[in-house]
């Protein structure tokens, strides 16, 4: 039954907290005729960050009234989004995050192993110390959060520690492709900040930043795999019975 209950808070549209403002950040003044890049940029890193969840509308006129903008550029950068598959336009709700299926997580995870397994493999071979200081001051702010259980800006971090790791690999082509798959699966990603899944993960970077150190692509690879593997369970265990097919 608690399963069954998990299962139908994931499949209904969610309204998330904290509020808006704080989870995109009033948008700064900026240059003229970049606020339309600003918007999409700032909208983009918040679905990827996990800080909007499935199923959970963007009404343009409480967008709009966050950035201190027109609606136009809201309205583009939704659009964009639209077409990136991060987000749908639906006749009867609007522009919504897509709610997650089961099929479509568990390709999101064979998907990302391949990618996301590829870009950390060929970083081992590529990043430097400064680079590798880098990662271990995220994984620091990360293990210190986690301690405190300070959920907020957790899931920020986790994607600053990974995408720190794929740049490493020096491959300007997979970026953009990992940026997509994490535009997918960002908000689903929400499940990993409630209890007892608070702080899962975390000692996958500690094997990732220790094969990284050594030159090892393949355990790298390896324990990067272990990481979206494990966060995919979870999360696939919350959608239980919701096993149908993309339309």
């Amino acid at each position: 039954m608690a399963k069954k209950i998990q299962a139908e808070k994931q499949r209904k549209p969610v309204k998330a907290q904290p509020s808006l403002a704080k989870r995109v950040g009033r948008a700064r003044r900026v240059p003229h005729g970049s606020t339309h890049e600003d918007v999409y940029l700032r909208l983009k890193h918040a679905i990827m960050s996990a800080r909007f969840v499935p199923g959970e509308r963007l009404v343009v006129s409480k967008l709009a009234k966050t950035f201190g903008t027109s609606p136009m550029p809201i309205r583009e950068a939704l659009r964009r989004l639209v077409a990136e598959q991060a987000l749908e336009n639906s006749p009867n709700r609007g522009v919504q995050v897509p709610l997650m299926t089961a099929n479509r997580l568990a390709d999101l995870r064979r998907v990302r192993c391949q990618i996301e397994g590829l870009a950390t493999e060929w970083a081992a071979a590529h990043i430097t110390v400064e680079e590798l200081d880098q990662l271990q001051a995220i994984q620091d702010r990360i293990n210190s959060l986690v301690a405190a259980h300070i959920t907020q800006d957790y899931l920020d971090l986790n994607m600053q520690f990974h995408f720190a790791m794929y740049r490493a690999a020096r491959s300007p082509l997979l970026m953009p492709i990992i940026e997509s798959l994490w535009l997918q699966a960002g908000p689903s990603l929400n499940a990993m900040r409630q209890t007892p899944y608070f702080g899962i993960g975390i000692d996958h970077h500690d094997e990732n930043l220790k094969a990284l150190r050594k030159g090892d692509g393949k355990a790298a690879r390896a324990g990067l795999e272990r990481e979206i593997t494990e966060a995919a369970d979870i999360i696939l265990a919350s959608l239980a019975g919701n096993d149908g097919n993309d339309q």
